[in-house]
């Protein structure tokens, strides 16, 4: 990550205290302890503080985060221009997935709305992951994917909805 331009400060926690944050979070249910000490060499420990702008809708620099502690706000531009809410994460709930998996600019601002702790994974750390911990990877993927997922129906079942009332 580029601090000259983020908000966030590394708050030095070791590969340990790392882990035990994952353990504690909802990422654990996908991965042994042993899992999540390997994982957290991959992780560094940020926090921000609200009103914090984490990443902008178009910004190239990827990373993904798990939010460990506070809540985030996240915007989408809309055709006319305005950015409206589209929703919030808190606790256990991540971002950034897509930008790291498919290397495309972020598609939504991210804001902290309160005082927030997050363990981020880096592109370039992903990558290592990749090239170091195939099995690792292919269980952190799987983890992304099954998120993705969720999040694709979600959104389905909303637009679903947002139809059926236009068509009623």
């Amino acid at each position: 990550m580029n601090s000259t331009q983020s908000p966030l400060r590394q708050d030095g926690l070791s590969a340990p205290e790392r882990a035990n944050l994952l353990e504690q979070s909802a990422w654990s249910f996908s991965f042994e302890r042993k899992d999540l000490l390997d994982l957290a060499e991959f992780l560094k420990g940020y926090s921000a503080s609200k009103g914090d702008v984490i990443c902008n809708e178009g910004d190239g620099e990827s990373f993904m985060a798990i939010i460990i502690r506070g809540r985030l706000a996240v915007f989408k531009s809309a055709p006319d221009g305005t950015q409206p809410l589209v929703g919030h994460l808190g606790a256990d709930k991540s971002f950034g997935e897509m930008s790291v998996v498919d290397r495309e600019p972020r598609s939504a601002k991210v804001i902290a709305d309160t005082d927030v702790r997050l363990l981020v994974m880096s592109r370039q750390e992903f990558d290592r992951l990749l090239d170091t911990q195939p099995r690792l990877a292919c269980k952190f993927l799987t983890r992304i994917a099954r998120l993705l997922s969720q999040r694709l129906r979600q959104t389905t079942g909303q637009l679903a909805e947002h139809l059926a009332e236009r068509l009623a």
